[in-house]
């Protein structure tokens, strides 16, 4: 392949790939809007409360994870004890 041949592929290339981040990014704002349209479904569907919706926003990501962390352990020692029943049966 000769330099100027090489050069107007990685040019190609390159206009190629601007296009395609052009294209991520269209599509990744249409996600988002798409997002943002489902949730404001479901707010109206359960007529939450703007108040509610400013009480879930305070809510810290930490005080989620235990609230997860917690379910998570309860539902295993509720499996637990199902097995533990079941194999004294």
């Amino acid at each position: 392949m000769t330099k100027e041949r090489i050069g107007k592929e990685l040019e190609k290339v390159r206009k190629q790939l601007a296009a395609l981040q052009a294209k991520e990014k269209d599509l990744d704002e249409q996600r988002q809007m798409a997002e943002d349209a489902e949730a404001m479904k479901i707010i109206k569907k359960y007529k939450i409360s703007p108040e509610k919706l400013q009480l879930l926003n305070k809510v810290s990501e930490g005080e989620i994870l235990q609230i997860l962390a917690g379910r998570e352990k309860e539902r295993a020692e509720n499996e637990k004890t199902e097995r533990e029943r079941t194999e004294n049966e």
